[in-house]
């Protein structure tokens, strides 16, 4: 098997020069990749991606056909191990002269990657200043807390470093700019935003398995939570992921610590990583991502809903948003219980929890369920691949999670204490007439249930609710008072 593509329309008196780079991380065969580059003459070289960080190999000096063309293709080497025949190229270089060369010439290029967004940071919190370049030896960074108009030294330092660890200074200020020089090029960045660091935290637990622990791609930096979490971390400082995920995991071993696990069913209830755990971590929105392991193991759908419904009230209960990953593909046997468990769950998935389900199933697999798509499969049919990754991580950012966290965060904060009211709901537990009291008038009344999920709903002046069509169960009652909402806990037997 090969891949390949033509360069067209080139001309027949330019001398064209390519650099190949390939890598995959964390492998233990040998990935070696043989790239043929077809013009006026053919040249072939060889390169092994397994665990690949530096090295390099070039075609130099090719030239067009007669048609314009060089056609580059790619096929697993002679010396690849691999049981897939996995081969790989990740960068191209080329370089397009008017007479031969005996090696690439290196361009002076200098590009700030951090901070390139509206970013916030706290006073004293460690940021991490960013950088690519070629060709140069020091680059200088500085900052301004006026917008620009002066600077302050910050450091100069080796420009192989790309990263600078920069202290946030004690200067408030919605107009600080980072300017990266290195003598002939400054860049100044977008503004960035300091303000006082008052321990306000916007903290996401993640629960799940091996994809949201980092297995399938070449480095855990490519894995979606890694991604999310720097992708927070760098919008603004206050926001916290933390990732409880652990290999081999199923929805039994996220349950809240104490449940009973029911007879025939092998596993137990982790609780330094479970759903119990991510409340006392005082969590303000929950991840969970199991793609496959139940489905594996045959536990039914049923057995699985009824475990997110245990998971979903304990979040509920503490007032915690809790977002749920479909399943992922993989490759099971065709037609067979698995993946009729996958596919029914991931119908469920969206059935249960709505808007807050996100799809990591979507054009990762084939149309039967049952297979990972070549691109995406990392390689044992289980784990998917940096690019799945990636979906992955732009799917959950187009949820806004971390919008809702601060969003909800800040509403609580937002109260002044001589502002709280007083509120009382009795009885509770409540069987059938909940009645309400309150220092100022409740315009609504919002009953969740533990989904989620609204149940109920009273309009105009509320103080007594009628409960008695609910099932008994554990509910969030939503109470507005003067454009404030207000979270209680309601039992009904």
């Amino acid at each position: 098997m090969t891949g390949g593509f033509k360069l067209r329309q080139l001309d027949p008196n330019k001398f064209y020069s390519f650099s190949f780079f390939a890598s995959r991380m964390n492998v233990t065969d040998n990935r070696e990749t043989s790239y043929t580059v077809n013009g006026n003459t053919t040249q072939i070289v060889s390169l092994n991606a397994s665990n690949n960080t530096t090295q390099k190999v070039e075609v130099y000096n090719m030239q067009p056909d007669s048609n314009g063309e060089i056609e580059i293709t790619a096929t697993a080497g002679a010396n690849n191990t691999n049981s897939y025949g996995f081969y790989y190229l990740n960068a191209l270089e080329i370089q397009i002269d008017n007479t031969p060369i005996s090696q690439f010439i290196t361009q002076q290029n200098l590009l700030l990657t951090y901070p390139i967004q509206q970013s916030t940071w706290e006073v004293g919190k460690t940021v991490p200043l960013s950088w690519i370049s070629e060709g140069i030896d020091q680059v200088t960074l500085e900052y301004s807390i006026d917008g620009g108009n002066t600077f302050n030294n910050i450091a100069t330092v080796p420009s192989t470093d790309r990263s600078y660890d920069f202290t946030v200074p004690n200067s408030i200020s919605s107009n600080v700019i980072i300017r990266l020089s290195d003598g002939s090029q400054v860049i100044d960045s977008v503004p960035v935003t300091i303000i006082p660091d008052d321990n306000t935290v916007y903290r996401i637990i993640v629960l799940g398995s091996s994809t949201a622990a980092g297995s399938g791609p070449s480095n855990q930096y490519n894995a979606w939570v890694w991604k999310y979490r720097r992708y927070l971390e760098q919008l603004d400082t206050r926001y916290e992921v933390i990732n409880l995920a652990q290999g081999g995991f199923v929805t039994y071993n996220i349950l809240p610590t104490g449940t009973t696990i029911p007879a025939g069913v092998n596993k137990t209830i982790n609780v330094d990583k479970n759903i119990t755990k991510a409340v006392n971590l005082n969590a303000h929105g929950i991840i969970i991502n199991l793609p496959s392991n139940d489905a594996a193991g045959n536990y039914p759908v049923t057995d699985q809903l009824h475990n997110y419904s245990l998971i979903s009230q304990t979040a509920s209960q503490n007032q915690i948003p809790l977002w749920v990953a479909t399943p992922q593909p993989r490759n099971f046997p065709a037609n067979g219980s698995q993946v009729a468990i996958q596919t029914q769950m991931v119908t469920e998935t969206y059935n249960t929890f709505g808007t807050f389900a996100v799809d990591f199933w979507t054009g990762i697999g084939n149309t039967a369920g049952n297979q990972i798509l070549p691109a995406y499969n990392s390689g044992d049919g289980v784990h998917a691949t940096n690019e799945a990754h990636q979906i992955f991580y732009e799917r959950l950012l187009l949820k806004d999670i971390h919008g809702t966290v601060k969003t909800q965060v800040d509403a609580a904060l937002s109260i002044p204490d001589e502002q709280q009211i007083e509120l009382a709901l009795y009885p509770n537990p409540v069987k059938h007439l909940l009645f309400l009291e309150s220092t100022s008038p409740i315009s609504t009344v919002k009953i969740y249930n533990q989904l989620g999920q609204l149940v109920l709903e009273n309009h105009h002046t509320v103080n007594m609710i009628n409960l008695q069509d609910l099932q008994s169960g554990y509910y969030v009652a939503h109470i507005y008072i003067n454009d404030k909402i207000y979270y209680r806990k309601v039992l009904k037997n």
